[in-house]
């Protein structure tokens, strides 16, 4: 699979988890999935789920702890970083996804409209929430 190909998956599957937990859980755990450089696989932490009564912000540090774990034992192409984020009375996905050669943020701005999350389309930012590798 071409990287460029490798990315937009990885996105896809990045919003299709983060809308799927909106439905079942109302909120956006914080997790990761990491892709790999000679596999189509793509793996998921979240150790939210684990820990549910753990603050959200140990929850972002135990994803980011786990990806860097990762980048550093596995061969992966790309990292994505997930979670809720909240700015200007509106609520958002940030997506965080990090190469070796780049990293860039975007967010999703969400709500939830005739009893159904609805998830508009990204805004890419200039800041960065954390860096994996």
């Amino acid at each position: 699979m071409d990287k460029q190909k490798q990315i937009e998956k990885l996105v896809l599957l990045c919003i299709d988890t983060a809308h799927e937990m909106l439905k079942e859980y109302k909120v956006i755990i914080p997790f990761g999935i990491r892709s790999f450089n000679n596999s189509e696989d793509m793996k998921m932490n979240c150790p939210g789920d684990k820990n549910p009564e753990n603050e959200y912000s140990e929850q972002i540090e135990s994803v980011v702890r786990e990806l860097k774990e990762f980048v550093a034992k596995e061969n992966i192409f790309a990292t994505a970083f997930v979670m809720h984020l909240d700015s200007d009375g509106g609520s958002g996905i940030g997506l965080q996804i990090e190469t070796k050669q780049s990293s860039v943020l975007f967010v999703y701005p969400y709500r939830k409209e005739a009893g159904k999350w609805v998830i508009d389309e990204p805004i890419q930012t200039n800041q960065l929430m954390t860096k994996v590798f």
